[in-house]
């Protein structure tokens, strides 16, 4: 405290009390005007008063303001001491410097408590003020700075009871204002992250009231005409991944991402004719670390430049496929005529190989421009029957025999029978031939591919391919089923191909509901792995996800 407040709380009413205490008994007692220990006592506290006049005041922020109480103390031992026959409740002023020892100087100042205690009552008794002719006697003289005494060890431990609560407040008021701080720091750096991404994200608490969200998802919403923050969270123009299939309020993203839904890469697109955009768009909810529900973030990214490209790649490749098949029919027509006419003066002629060339050559080229066809399909229809899956298999390894024979490699067939299944034969067949044409094709002589079928589960049957060929990079797996993708090795190596059989056979697999797995290191050989189920629910499924989901 500062000088004048110590002054004003804590000597000020002592002075007062002690003054005007005197000041009526003396008027009663006009006698008690010529006591010296009254006059002593007095002094004492003009002192201790008059020393709050003094410029210099620092000196009462340290331990040497102990003065001015114990100045106090002596005060009310002279005054007490003299008017104990006629006003002895005026020791009850003696707890206002014990208070204060007490108070600023704790344990030390307990002990000064007690021994001026002491001295106050002890002093009538050395003085011969009141003799102790009887206990009683004794016991009023005492009772009252004793009395004192435990009042300023109550104040006291009091005291240290309320700095050490204070501690812990201050403290905790510390850490809480830390938090805040920290709290809106992460909440500042939040909203700067947010508004640095280029997706648009939004955030829901439990009860589905917005919390927070970036520009990017106020924008993405007004193209539709409805607000994050105001229900139903939807809007009229919003189209399926089609472009064509008008999709319900209640079907939108954030409508399905609050009832709990998992959204993963869905796409939609926002937006009336001309002004449309296409959004990729996830959802998760997020839960406490006692699975309560916290609230749920929705992210979505503009596809739009995306989507038009691979609408636009889509087109071309529908286009040049047919503009290739076209012509390429002709050729191998023709080519089949010209070998059926010349028959067996082909050979006599010598253009029998040559013949065989182009054959051989237009057949592969036509099955390159099937798969291109098959790669631009907007959606996959299965024509599903009871299978036996052992004869497709087998069938389609009996293709490649003369080849596997031609280039030096073990082509080994491990095949259950009695595998049926409700599949499209031609689809499963051309997903099979996929995987053995590729083995074969990465696989160097002498080397093995092994084609195994046979029942996982009493509803699943599993098919894997495997061959001892280049194998593949961590990198190179995680991207084999994208259409196109040709890994380094094969480019080094001019193998043939564009890059599309093993993404045709993950559509096909798609579509019969049935999972793909690749297991394969660099120089170790790759397997390729499908399970289908023998009688899944759905029977026709889109490919590749409105021809934009990553693979």
């Amino acid at each position: 405290m500062r000088p004048n407040q110590i002054f004003v709380r804590l000597q000020l009413p002592f002075l007062v009390g002690v003054t005007v205490a005197s000041i009526a008994t003396v008027l009663a007692v006009p006698e008690l005007s010529h006591s010296p220990l009254l006059w002593a006592g007095l002094s004492a506290l003009a002192i201790a008063s008059g020393v709050f006049l003094l410029p210099s005041k620092h000196w009462m922020t340290t331990a040497w303001v102990v003065v001015i109480p114990m100045l106090d103390v002596i005060c009310i031992a002279g005054v007490r001491t003299a008017l104990l026959a006629y006003l002895p409740t005026v020791g009850m002023l003696c707890l206002l410097p014990f208070a204060w020892i007490a108070y600023r100087f704790r344990w030390p100042g307990l002990t000064v408590v007690l021994v001026s205690g002491a001295l106050i009552a002890a002093l009538p008794f050395a003085l011969g003020v009141r003799p102790a002719t009887t206990l009683l006697a004794i016991v009023n003289v005492l009772a009252l700075p004793f009395i004192a005494t435990g009042i300023s060890l109550a104040i006291h431990l009091g005291a240290r009871s309320f700095e050490k609560r204070r501690a812990i407040a201050e403290e905790a008021t510390a850490a809480l204002r830390g938090a805040l701080n920290e709290s809106n720091e992460t909440q500042l750096l939040l909203r700067s992250v947010l508004d640095t991404v280029t997706g648009a994200v939004a955030y829901y608490n439990a009860r589905d009231e917005l919390i927070l969200a970036n520009s990017t998802a106020e924008k993405m919403v007004e193209i539709v005409g409805f607000r994050l923050d105001i229900p139903p969270f939807a809007g009229p123009d919003v189209l399926a991944a089609d472009r064509k299939t008008p999709i319900s309020l209640d079907q939108q993203i954030i409508p399905r991402a609050l009832r709990g839904e998992v959204i993963a890469s869905h796409m939609e697109w926002l937006g009336r004719p001309g002004n449309q955009i296409a959004i990729m768009a996830s959802s998760r909810r997020v839960h406490r670390e006692d699975g309560t529900l916290l609230g749920t973030v929705i992210v979505a990214y503009d596809v739009t430049e995306l989507a038009n490209a691979i609408e636009v790649r889509e087109e071309f490749l529908t286009t040049v496929s047919h503009e290739l098949r076209t012509p390429l029919t002709s050729i191998i027509g023709y080519t089949e005529e010209i070998v059926d006419v010349l028959g067996e003066r082909a050979q006599h002629l010598g253009i029998d190989a040559w013949l065989a060339t182009i054959e051989r050559n237009a057949d592969t080229l036509m099955k390159r421009v099937n798969d291109l066809l098959h790669v631009a399909d907007a959606e996959l229809v299965l024509e599903r029957q009871q299978t036996d899956v052992d004869v497709i298999v087998r069938r389609a390894v009996e293709q490649f025999t003369v080849v596997a024979e031609r280039t030096g490699i073990v082509l080994d067939t491990r095949v259950e029978t009695g595998l049926l299944a409700d599949v499209d034969p031609r689809r499963f067949g051309q997903a099979v031939e996929n995987l053995v044409g590729n083995a074969l094709k990465f696989t160097a002589r002498g080397g093995t591919v092994t084609v195994r079928a046979h029942r996982q589960e009493s509803d699943t049957i599993c098919v894997s391919v495997a061959d001892t060929g280049i194998g593949m990079t961590p990198d190179e797996q995680r991207r084999i089923f994208d259409r196109f993708y040709r890994a380094q090795a094969v480019r080094e190596n001019a193998l043939q191909g564009i890059g599309v059989g093993l993404s045709i056979v993950k559509t096909i697999v798609d579509a019969h509901g049935g999972k793909i797995a690749v297991v394969s290191a660099p120089g170790a050989g790759t397997t390729v792995r499908i399970d289908v189920p023998t009688n899944p629910a759905v029977a026709t499924s889109p490919a590749h996800a409105a021809a934009i989901t990553p693979h």
